[in-house]
């Protein structure tokens, strides 16, 4: 009967254990949207930039400069955030990634403790990875 308590223990702590993955593959999802989202920021500033100007270019000579300058102000305001949310998220998504693979880890050092949740688990959670990152 210990041993079947024990082996419920473990399934316990695995499942908490994979529902804190769950939670970090959430927050890498999100850390790739905010990704794509300062790529896309900084992909299409300058594009936006350049149609402005072209529409803006017909306008007298006294008002283009004061649109011109609040285009180059406004686009390149936008540039420079798309610039800084790419670098931010990607220093989140390295964190995370880092605690994934701490969690992956423990995963495995738990399931190891019992016969019965290793033969259940084996084919389901990757040891081989745990292992080539080991050495």
């Amino acid at each position: 009967m210990a041993a079947r308590a024990s082996e419920q223990e473990i399934l316990a702590k695995v499942r908490t254990l994979l529902a804190l993955e769950r939670n970090y593959l959430a927050e890498e999802r999100t850390a790739l949207a905010e990704f794509r989202t300062g790529l896309a920021l900084t992909v299409i500033a300058p594009a936006a930039s350049t149609v402005i100007a072209y529409v803006f270019s017909f306008l007298q000579v006294e008002y283009a400069f004061i649109f011109d300058s609040l285009n180059f102000t406004f686009f390149a305001i936008l540039t420079i955030w798309g610039i800084w949310t790419s670098f931010r998220s990607r220093g989140k998504l390295n964190r995370i990634r880092e605690k994934k693979m701490i969690l992956r880890d423990r995963e495995c050092e738990v399931i190891r403790k019992s016969k019965a949740v290793y033969d259940l688990l084996s084919d389901c959670v990757a040891f081989g990875d745990v292992q080539k990152q080991e050495g």
